[in-house]
């Protein structure tokens, strides 16, 4: 068959671009003829198939360069490429799965916030072992945070609010690897209430942490707070941080 294509047949046809042929062509991976008598560009049967081959290389993922040398490579050449390109394959996967683990952490965030919103003030384990102090120089510590903001976590005491203590939650596992002088808390054997606490993004930073505390100790004795963020997000008009908080039940407490 000897017909010939027109630029925009083509690029219609591939769903691809004008632009994309012209560029390909300029690297040197296509070589159309041209009509003599405009200079418009002429594309063969046997174009089609180069084009073909360019994008299932192209799905591949190989690069435009190395489709230009694949007809020039051996056939071991070819197999050292997609062995190549096979490794890189594996390191994208791998990055998505740790972003797809982030976006999770997130999304469990969302749906955190919502449960406390709707079920505030539930006795429950609670889901850090130690918290470890946290400076943002510290910067093994700050990866951890970026990593999972869920890590960050504060450290208070019911009889004195205003000495609060900012740190990084880490498994019990974990702790032994840290000084004790960082140390925060330590898990005991405890019972905790949870609820949700906010914090405006604001001048002095108000939060309803007094107001949760204070209707708690209505029933019960209270020790350690910690509090675990969750995320950062507008309500009513105004930015707030949001943290999952659990206080500590101490044994000695009365049921009025």
């Amino acid at each position: 068959m000897d017909r010939k294509f027109q630029i925009g047949e083509i690029a219609r046809f591939f769903d691809i671009p004008a632009s994309t042929l012209r560029y390909w062509e300029d690297k040197g991976v296509l070589h159309p003829g041209k009509k003599s008598e405009n200079q418009y560009r002429e594309y063969t049967i046997e174009d089609l198939m180069t084009i073909s081959d360019v994008i299932f290389y192209k799905n591949l993922g190989l690069q435009l360069k190395e489709i230009c040398g694949m007809e020039a490579s051996t056939p071991k050449q070819h197999q050292e490429l997609f062995a190549e390109k096979i490794v890189e394959l594996k390191r994208q996967q791998e990055m998505l799965t740790r972003r797809m683990k982030k976006l999770r952490y997130h999304m469990q965030a969302v749906e955190m916030l919502e449960m406390l919103k709707a079920q505030p003030y539930q006795e429950t384990d609670i889901d850090t072992d130690c918290v470890v102090s946290f400076d943002l120089i510290e910067r093994d510590k700050l990866c951890r945070y970026i990593k999972n903001p869920y890590l960050y976590t504060r450290v208070q005491d019911s009889q004195s609010l205003p000495q609060e203590q900012r740190g990084l939650t880490v498994s019990a596992d974990m702790s032994s690897s840290f000084p004790e002088s960082s140390i925060l808390w330590q898990k005991q054997s405890a019972r905790y209430i949870t609820f949700l606490m906010k914090e405006e993004v604001t001048t002095g930073f108000p939060n309803n942490l007094p107001e949760h505390l204070a209707r708690i100790q209505e029933t019960y004795r209270t020790g350690a707070i910690i509090s675990r963020f969750l995320l950062c997000a507008q309500e009513n008009g105004k930015t707030y941080d949001f943290y999952k908080t659990f206080v500590e039940i101490l044994p000695d407490s009365v049921n009025k």
